[in-house]
């Protein structure tokens, strides 16, 4: 049911929704005074991802790096929104802060904390050689300070499409600090699982590798991109993609399948 490591601030039990241990647990932490955060998501079978249109790709928060604009890496903001940034368009090599790199430590994939997908130099190679469509790449270079940047042996993976905005009947999502521009600040809620739904015609013509047109996440902007928090798209895939990221033995991903509505 759970691992408790001693010392740990805080500690994950995951159960099914219809477990009947469930209740029992939930009546003894309110019994006992104690805090709890509740996470609802959906778990899906390979069959299930295989079948999908597109699939929501996510990340294991405990691997994320941290890198971007305040890092040193530059954008195009001729088309971004003013106020949160959302549109921003990266210009350069994805810049990490090197105290960061322990984290890519036997990995093949990560993200950085603001969802720049990241892999390393053989999966980017398989992805290339598979002729998958929408991506392309750039290099990934680590700052330290006082001694400069040093490239890693990784590449940043980026989408070359942007899809239409989602159908209003996408739940568990909601815009928790809303812009004027109506782009970003999206967030997902905790207690409802997130379930991302498009109109049949809008996906129509997607790529193997797409990213949504709504920017998620916090943002904080005031026209220095070298201070910027930007919000960041979802990176939306095919389930050929997934099956490249399977056959590396890539763990740590949500995979989540969007819906697809008639008409």
């Amino acid at each position: 049911m759970a691992e408790l490591d001693e010392g740990a601030i805080f500690t994950i039990v995951t159960l099914d929704e219809r477990d009947e241990r469930l209740p029992r647990l939930l009546h003894l932490l309110t019994e006992r005074g104690a805090s709890w955060l509740e996470r609802r998501y959906d778990c899906f079978t390979d069959e299930e991802l295989e079948s999908a249109r597109l699939l929501i790709m996510s990340y294991d928060v405990n691997a994320e790096v941290f890198g971007g604009p305040q890092e040193g890496t530059t954008y195009d903001m001729s088309e971004a929104c003013k106020r949160c940034g959302a549109g921003a368009r990266q210009t350069s090599a994805m810049i990490l802060d090197g105290e960061y790199l322990h984290r890519l430590e036997g990995r093949r994939a990560a993200m950085t904390f603001k969802d720049d997908m990241l892999v390393d130099e053989k999966l980017s190679g398989a992805l290339a050689e598979s002729g998958a469509t929408g991506l392309s790449f750039r290099g990934v270079f680590a700052a330290f300070e006082g001694r400069g940047h040093l490239q890693l042996p990784w590449r940043q993976l980026c989408a070359t499409h942007t899809l239409p905005r989602m159908s209003p009947r996408s739940t568990g999502i909601s815009p928790y600090n809303p812009c004027p521009c109506g782009r970003s600040s999206f967030a997902g809620k905790e207690e409802v699982p997130m379930r991302l739904a498009y109109r049949a015609a809008d996906v129509a013509d997607i790529r193997d590798i797409n990213v949504t047109w709504e920017w998620f996440g916090e943002a904080k902007f005031d026209g220095d991109v070298s201070e910027a928090l930007f919000p960041n798209p979802l990176f939306l895939v095919t389930p050929k993609v997934w099956r490249i990221f399977r056959d590396a033995g890539v763990t740590g991903f949500d995979w989540i399948p969007i819906r697809v509505e008639d008409g």
